[in-house]
């Protein structure tokens, strides 16, 4: 609510697109924007919690550490593609003499999640191999005064019901441009004289699948937080937003996108398993 970074992918007018803000590229075609007049972060332009820490603090040093895929957002950011080498860079930061903050990310398990799903061996291996590796590097900060705190940033759920919304002439006669955000958190923006057709169309579809919000009642909700609003945040949403409750997901996607697999698990709907994560504290 108050960084304005609500979603994978959100519609900027400044562009035209829809970006996926974490890796900055077209969600649809995949194209990298590298000479915008003006970059997404900017348009966004909150502070970091990089910023924010060596700021309050100037003696701290604060490091990102993440996949290479990822924009940066410290000016100590180091690439780390695998969870071997993040654990590698941790314990050497760690391990010097400066007060620093460090936070890392790695995009497994969430990658083979949504590839091969939650009950999958791929998923699991990877997940018992992390934790290996994760308590040799806590043996190896053993008296380094160093605190480690292990995350997510949201959990899983499989999917039964994949629906493409490009396939759907009744509900995309009702919209003005494609939808965005998520699969299982999609915002819809409807034309002014079709809101009454697409709020009835979408409730005798997945009256059982899918909570569907206006904007306002969405906002009233605080299903985005509290705090102020974000300047954009009018602007990543549309006139509707719908929210998965079962095992169903959009896929949304326009006659230029990029072929992309099918997701069998995703995030951002109001399940338990999606909503609830680990929290370790060593």
């Amino acid at each position: 609510m108050k960084h304005g970074w609500i979603a994978w992918s959100q519609y900027f007018k400044e562009y035209g697109r829809s970006i996926d803000v974490l890796a900055n590229r077209d969600s649809y075609t995949g194209e990298v924007y590298g000479n915008a007049k003006l970059d997404i972060q900017d348009l966004i332009n909150y502070i970091s919690i990089y910023e924010q820490i060596e700021k309050a603090s100037p003696d701290v040093k604060a490091y990102e550490i993440n996949p290479s895929h990822c924009s940066s957002r410290s000016k100590r950011n180091i690439k780390a593609n695998t969870i071997d080498i993040l654990c590698d860079y941790i314990e050497a930061i760690c391990k010097n003499t400066d007060k620093n903050f460090i936070l890392a990310y790695n995009d497994n398990p969430d990658g083979l999640l949504h590839k091969y799903g939650c009950e999958s061996i791929e998923a699991k291996d990877f997940v018992l191999d992390a934790e290996k590796k994760i308590e040799n590097l806590c043996n190896k900060l053993a008296g380094t005064n160093t605190l480690l705190i292990i995350s997510a940033d949201h959990g899983h759920k499989d999917i039964e019901n994949m629906y493409e919304i490009l396939n759907m002439e009744d509900i995309q006669d009702c919209l003005i441009l494609p939808p965005s955000l998520e699969g299982r958190c999609t915002t819809f923006w409807v034309k002014e004289d079709k809101k009454t057709k697409f709020e009835h169309i979408f409730k005798e579809k997945f009256k059982e699948e899918f909570l569907l919000y206006t904007k306002e009642e969405l906002l009233r909700k605080n299903l985005l937080g509290f705090g102020k609003k974000h300047k954009k945040i009018d602007d990543f949403l549309g006139d509707y937003i719908s929210i998965s409750v079962k095992e169903s997901s959009f896929k949304m996607g326009t006659y230029i996108s990029r072929e992309s697999p099918e997701k069998k698990s995703t995030h951002c709907g109001l399940s338990a398993e999606e909503m609830e994560v680990p929290l370790i504290i060593k």
